[in-house]
């Protein structure tokens, strides 16, 4: 699965490495599922599988395969981000997790036809693979190596199974959004071929919590039950996700920063003293967030109302909000007139930023929120129904 994800909301994880510029991480549910599966395979398939061999064999075996078949999982993700960086779109991140695995592309493709590479990169690769273990396990059989052979053979199956499932064409499965690049190639409407593809995604989610749920009652498989209900409301999620965005993305087309921008917004000098911004500005204006400005209009940052709760309150009549607002990175917080909405609108989805200020020439002009850009998309989606 691949999938889009903003500047500034990251999963935590653990970081495993760095491999053709991409990192690597375990998400905190992997390891939930890793133990299930290892427990699994050593438990109940390779027992059944492989008589007169020790318990402790049987655990091993189903710690490598478990680790052979998250490998596989990585390099099936490696394949679209492989692809997508061929495409020009950057992937900064893989992540595996309780679902599988993540491959957080900088931004969504620009027409069908890399869409429909970068979605078919992952599923190419793992059949590659399951015919690589299927022909491993062949030789296995015929040199007598009875355990390599059952772990290939059943490396060869889950690999096989994961382009099965993830070809239902639901987004945001690959199958997905293969179906969204031919429905978008062939109606030239991304957003039309992106509803289409979600719904599929959100009525298979609903199959998933549902067969999730009736397993939850039979206690040998309910941990099976677990497992698809979380799948399923992860799926749904991003199926509303992967529309909306689709909806932002024709929406804020052609639309620059300045024509959603407040102009003119109110300004704390940068030699003002904390006391006083307190008083003239945040208890009168009722705002959380002050873009902060030299004499000659520089713009210096933006001074939140949780900076301030850094600097003991003795101490505010002798820091100026220039002090405070030095000691903070402004690049990030500030954003060009002319560019666009979109852009925006990601750097505003990172979940400790809720404005911009807006710059020209140097100088503040403007400042633009998160609320600015979603309620310019409401009104246009409204007067559309």
């Amino acid at each position: 699965m691949n999938g889009e994800k903003a500047p500034g909301r990251r999963r935590s994880g653990l970081f495993i490495g760095r491999w053709f510029g991409i990192a690597f991480y375990l998400d905190a549910s992997w390891f939930l599922i890793a133990g299930i599966v290892t427990y699994s395979f050593s438990a109940e398939y390779f027992p059944e599988r492989l008589h007169r061999v020790p318990d402790g064999f049987t655990f091993l075996l189903g710690g490598l395969t478990a680790l052979l078949f998250f490998l596989s999982i990585l390099l099936h993700e490696l394949g679209h981000s492989l692809v997508s960086q061929r495409c020009g779109i950057a992937v900064p991140r893989i992540t595996l997790l309780f679902i599988g695995g993540l491959a957080e592309i900088s931004r969504e493709p620009d027409d069908a036809k890399t869409e429909l590479k970068i979605a078919l990169g992952g599923p190419v690769v793992s059949v590659v693979l399951s015919v690589l273990f299927y022909l491993l396990s062949r030789v296995g059989d015929a040199l007598g190596w009875s355990a390599a052979a059952v772990v290939c053979q059943l490396l060869a199956v889950t690999n096989f199974s994961l382009v099965v499932f993830n070809m239902i064409p639901g987004y945001p499965l690959d199958g997905g959004r293969v179906l969204r690049a031919l429905l978008w190639a062939r109606s030239g409407r991304l957003r039309w071929a992106t509803y289409v593809s979600s719904r599929i995604g959100i009525g298979f989610s609903w199959l998933l919590i549902f067969a999730g749920t009736a397993f939850l009652v039979i206690p040998p498989h309910a941990w099976i039950g677990f497992i698809y209900v979380l799948m399923g409301f992860f799926l749904k999620s991003a199926a509303e996700s992967g529309y909306m965005n689709a909806v932002q993305r024709e929406v804020l087309a052609g639309v620059r920063v300045r024509d959603l921008m407040t102009a003119n917004p109110a300004v704390i000098p940068d030699t003002l003293p904390l006391n006083l911004a307190v008083e003239d500005f945040f208890l009168t204006g009722h705002y959380t967030v002050y873009p902060v400005c030299a004499a000659d209009g520089d713009f210096r940052g933006l001074l939140r109302l949780d900076f301030l709760k850094e600097v003991p309150r003795e101490k505010w009549p002798y820091v100026s909000a220039g002090d405070v607002v030095a000691e903070k990175s402004s690049d990030a917080l500030r954003i060009g007139v002319n560019e666009s909405a979109a852009r925006a609108m990601r750097l505003l989805l990172a979940p400790e930023l809720s404005r911009l200020a807006v710059i020209e020439a140097g100088k503040l002009v403007g400042i633009v929120t998160r609320h600015d850009i979603l309620h310019f998309i409401e009104i246009h989606t409204e007067l559309e129904d």
